[in-house]
């Protein structure tokens, strides 16, 4: 043990608040060597320094994990204990100044310090009872899965391919209320939605979430969540880690979280933190995902032991999936990838810019991306939005592109979003105008020929050199948001160099496009929705030709992605508690402070609703929907085992 009097415990002393005697306090009997400075977590204890007992008047102290090795130290009155204005005292509140550093070991000693004043003292934990509960969401979900292999060798467990778990730091970073996770836990990370409902962004955000700009609702999070999260409100985190646990013990053993922002949308908020930048916000949000993982790990343990693994391969996926943990994949969805936008028909990239992008997508971790998304860009045409969500990206296009879509009736039956051809009734038209207007340079929002439309804008050039470069680096090609003519050509490409890494994530294709993806050889999942809707598709999917008849299922839950979720299912559809699927865990109903969620009458209104949703398709499918949702990691994995 390090033998020196520091500042703080000098600082513990002087002001009084350390235990009795003076100098250095005699090594505890019941201190545990075998603790880590990373076992500490959830753990009661009274801390020892050399000037006695740590404030014992809060004590003892819960360890609750601010990141690996780092803690709150939670006190019995439920105040944290803090390194302000020179002193060592409990406070309501966390601030960085109540963030506290261990090293070392049991068997060699501990230090902690003060992450702010950097002060220091050594310490031991000695386990104590009594202490305050720190405040988490409840998963409900009571057991452990094991290896996820069958007999043949395959990964058994689901997979979503399509979930926005980063969403918090896109369209500025202050549009999207909540977190998966914050260092100082769940009352932060699901706060009052008050301080996101601000100018420009509770008008949006109540016009995605209500369908007008001036709705009144009860923005309040932890504990109460009364009016969110829900399925219909689109602004709101949904994805908490507790919840993303919860689905994994349910069976989920790999997750593409696509890392998303749009630029022109992003231009729109009045209260922003984040810089309107495609590029930049995957950079934040992939460090963000990383940084999850750290926190996850955290509360498990120490690194490795949580059951959220990002893997940049298909061999670590497959490793991480067979351990019985989730192998987590970075997608990319942005409006400009990799800045390439265009400009009254010029583009704003060439195939250098590709090219170096490429390369930093890959250092970055990102694995599979959309070569076009909500706008037209210097790659290809849109599938557009439809009604009025589209009217406002429509006007993001503009803004982005210098013209409004390019629509006209279509020539088959496959057509992308049908677009407003009369005005829309009530005032909506007009709190658009109001709100793009001085971004739109007063040009009015377009209105068109009766539908069903397509969106003009085909492959270009750049794009086909995009989309050959992706084949050649082993890319997943994300082929949803693509405009018919576009999708065409690409498909074309595809098919022409016999390259089975294609995706439709989350059902933003035609029916034609799909088929094409099958018998490629690539992988769909569609939009999760409602489950009744879901095992309908699997229906329509099993009679799809695909290359040697292997066949697994999954499903894009676009949580946290501007998308609507499966509405209730009406009484007694599921009972609780359910079973997972493997016999392992015992699942009751979802619970977030005094919010208890039931798939019945709330529908898939948190991400950890879908182990309840799969249930619901189990109930509905029967055991055949059952044998190949469980089989869509497999080939999933299979798929991209060929082009890396």
């Amino acid at each position: 043990m390090r033998f020196n009097i520091s500042l703080l415990a000098v600082a513990l002393m002087a002001a009084g608040v350390a235990g009795p005697g003076s100098g250095f306090a005699a090594a505890d009997p019941t201190a545990d060597s075998g603790q880590t400075r990373y076992s500490l977590v959830n753990g009661c204890y009274r801390i020892d320094t050399p000037a006695g007992a740590l404030v014992p008047a809060a004590g003892p102290y819960r360890m609750h994990a601010t990141g690996l090795g780092e803690y709150l130290l939670y006190g019995r009155n439920r105040e944290v204990l803090d390194a302000s204005a020179g002193s060592i005292h409990p406070a309501k509140n966390p601030s960085v100044t109540a963030v506290w550093k261990v090293e070392g070991s049991g068997a060699g000693g501990f230090t902690l310090t003060n992450s702010a004043t950097k002060t220091s003292t050594p310490a031991t934990f000695v386990q104590e009872t009594g202490c305050a509960e720190f405040p988490e969401a409840q998963s409900n979900a009571n057991g452990t899965p094991g290896p996820s292999v069958g007999a043949d060798g395959s990964i058994v467990g689901t997979i979503d391919a399509h979930a926005h778990v980063t969403a918090y730091e896109f369209m500025g970073g202050n549009f999207h209320c909540g977190r998966p996770w914050h260092p100082y836990g769940v009352t932060y990370a699901l706060p009052d939605c008050s301080q996101y409902r601000t100018g420009t962004n509770g008008l949006v955000a109540s016009f995605l979430d209500y369908g007008e700009p001036f709705h009144s609702s009860d923005t309040r999070g932890w504990p109460t969540f009364r009016d969110w999260p829900k399925p219909s409100v689109l602004t709101a985190e949904g994805t908490y880690w507790t919840s993303i646990e919860r689905s994994w013990k349910a069976g989920l053993r790999v997750l593409t979280v696509d890392l998303v922002d749009n630029e022109s949308l992003c231009a729109m908020m009045s209260d922003r933190r984040n810089p309107c930048n495609d590029m930049t916000s995957v950079r934040t949000q992939a460090a963000d995902l990383r940084a999850l993982q750290d926190y996850i790990d955290a509360q498990a343990g120490g690194p490795g032991q949580g059951f959220f693994r990002i893997v940049t391969d298909p061999a670590a996926a497959r490793a991480v999936a067979a351990s019985g943990k989730l192998a987590v994949v970075l997608g990319m969805e942005l409006s400009d990838p990799m800045g390439c936008g265009v400009f009254l028909g010029q583009p704003k990239c060439g195939r250098a810019d590709v090219d170096r992008w490429l390369t930093e997508l890959r250092n970055i971790g990102v694995s599979s991306f959309f070569p076009v998304h909500k706008f037209d860009n210097a790659f290809g045409g849109t599938k557009m939005d439809h009604d009025t969500t589209g009217l406002l990206v429509n006007a993001g296009n503009f803004m982005q592109t210098g013209t409004f879509w390019n629509v006209q009736s279509c020539n088959g039956p496959e057509h992308d979003s049908t677009q407003p051809s009369v005005p829309i009734a009530g005032n909506i038209n007009q709190f658009l105008s109001n709100l793009t207007g001085p971004l739109l340079g007063g040009a009015p929002l377009p209105l068109y020929a009766a539908g069903p439309h397509c969106n003009v804008r085909g492959l270009t050039d750049l794009g086909e050199y995009l989309i050959n470069k992706m084949i050649d680096h082993g890319f997943l090609i994300e082929v949803d948001h693509l405009s018919e003519a576009t999708a065409d050509e690409v498909m074309t490409i595809i098919e022409k160099r016999h390259y089975p890494g294609v995706l439709s994530s989350h059902g933003w294709d035609s029916t034609k496009t799909t088929q094409r993806v099958y018998a490629a050889g690539g992988f769909a999942t569609p939009y999760a929705s409602e489950p009744v809707t879901f095992v309908k598709n699997w229906r329509e999917a099993r009679t799809m030709p695909r290359p040697g008849g292997d066949f697994g299922y999954g499903f894009g839950s676009d949580m946290n992605g501007l998308a609507g979720q499966g509405a209730p299912l009406g009484p007694n559809t599921i009972q609780y508690p359910f079973t997972s699927h493997d016999g392992k865990v015992t699942f009751d109903r979802e619970r977030w402070g005094d919010r208890t969620f039931d798939i019945n009458t709330d529908g898939t209104a948190t991400y950890g609703t879908y182990a309840d949703w799969l249930e619901a398709v189990r109930v509905l499918g029967g055991p055949d929907i059952m044998t190949d949702v469980f089989h869509g990691a497999e080939v999933y994995l299979r798929l991209w085992e060929q082009v890396r």
